[in-house]
């Protein structure tokens, strides 16, 4: 019988793969519940349409798993292209004297001189074999650093797989709210992956779609409001010429929480209303229900302890103080920064700059030299699992900016532009 990582038996049925999913996602262990959710889909598939609703909830959380698992992978990534770099820099012999690092991990081919070792190149012909097998052994090398460093296939997956939760969540939202507010998650977490790959035009239509939702479904004091104006907020700040609209939406997430607060300090006090009876009809399926009680049971401020409330309390006033600080910055940042065209790096450089009383950087960093080892790090990881094919029968959304270069490809771009006397 096969296992998993961590040594339990493999799931054999839906239910038992569910649980495992749902307990490794809450551990944070994300790659775990990405395979389980996966044998999920699989098991499910064998007896339900591909269209079922069953299905759309697994995609949702399987895609969910895989945005996590990405996002977890790049940040280990990251850190450990930092580290590494900052030991390529110590260990970079004293011979090389002031030349620019290699910018693609050949510094060694590069760094040739009177130190070489001879070659012979009649003794190399005579060992055709072994140079065979080394060849092959490293051209299997590359193409499998090929297939596993590519930073965006996760991220890749989790877009196919919610992007297919979302196209048969809208095929049964009609009349029915908890449908639309699954839609209206999904879409949210559309954006997430598009601010995590910097599509910043596609994460702002995917959440403003999101929000429109949860707005006429919720009322103004449920948390998920304040978060999604908060990530709109977010998105328009890194996004030339809408700061605008990066003011407006952080102010409205200010508003957002005040109105949970009052909602909190109310149910303190004992002055809120008692909730309503639930409707008789149990295939209601929201139509007519308190929204808050059917939609987000778990906000329902008459159900909490006191210790609850005022942990809550506490937590939203620090919150509010930040987002209030957030405001104050975006509103005292120079509009013919939003409105130049700069990208989101070069804005954040400036505001890095202006926090540390600093000149200005350069807007043109080909002036500059730059030392950069963060190509020469190869980080191998597991691929993500392959996405379920979708037929014809369900229609799959395509982000709006998918036949645009790769973000990863506009790094490496960069990067090369930079290197560029």
């Amino acid at each position: 019988m096969s296992t998993t990582n961590n040594n339990l038996p493999a799931p054999v049925s839906v239910s038992d793969a569910l649980d495992h999913a749902k307990r490794a996602f809450a551990l944070r262990k994300y790659e775990q519940a990405v395979e389980h959710y996966a044998t999920a889909l699989e098991l499910l598939s064998k007896t339900h349409e591909e269209d079922a609703q069953e299905m759309a909830d697994v995609y949702f959380a399987y895609g969910k798993a895989l945005l996590e698992n990405a996002i977890a992978q790049s940040s280990v990534l990251g850190k450990e292209q930092q580290q590494d770099g900052a030991a390529a820099v110590e260990e970079e012999p004293v011979q090389n004297g002031n030349k620019i690092m290699s910018f693609s991990g050949d510094a060694e081919e590069e760094g040739g001189g009177e130190d070489d070792p001879a070659v012979d190149l009649f003794a190399e012909a005579s060992k055709p074999e072994a140079t065979a097998e080394g060849e092959e052994e490293e051209e299997a090398a590359a193409a499998d650093e090929g297939d596993e460093a590519e930073p965006e296939d996760d991220f890749n997956a989790a877009w196919e797989v919610l992007d297919l939760a979302r196209a048969i969540y809208e095929k049964r939202m009609d009349g029915d709210d908890e449908i639309r507010l699954k839609v209206a998650d999904t879409f949210i977490a559309l954006g997430d992956i598009s601010l995590e790959t910097e599509k910043f035009d596609q994460a702002v239509t995917d959440y403003s779609a999101g929000l429109a939702l949860k707005t006429e479904l919720l009322p103004l004091s449920s948390r998920q409001l304040a978060e999604a104006h908060y990530k709109l907020s977010i998105t328009f700040d890194l996004t030339a010429g809408r700061l605008a609209d990066a003011i407006y939406h952080a102010q409205r997430a200010v508003e957002s929480i005040e109105a949970r607060l009052a909602e909190l300090q109310a149910g303190l006090a004992g002055t809120l209303p008692p909730l309503p009876e639930p409707p008789s009809d149990a295939q209601g399926k929201g139509k007519g229900k308190d929204k808050r009680g059917a939609l987000a049971p778990e906000e329902l401020v008459q159900n909490w302890s006191k210790t609850q409330i005022e942990a809550e309390i506490k937590e939203l006033g620090e919150l509010k103080k930040d987002l209030a600080l957030k405001v104050e910055e975006l509103k005292s940042a120079p509009n013919d920064e939003r409105d130049s065209g700069l990208s989101a790096p070069e804005l954040a450089q400036r505001a890095l700059d202006r926090e540390l009383n600093a000149a200005p950087t350069s807007t043109a960093p080909q002036d500059l030299p730059v030392n950069d080892l963060t190509s020469m790090v190869v980080k191998k990881k597991k691929k993500a699992p392959p996405v379920p094919e979708a037929s014809g029968a369900i229609e799959k959304r395509k982000a709006e900016d998918e036949a645009q270069t790769p973000p990863d490809r506009d790094k490496k771009a960069r990067v090369e532009e930079t290197s560029s006397p």
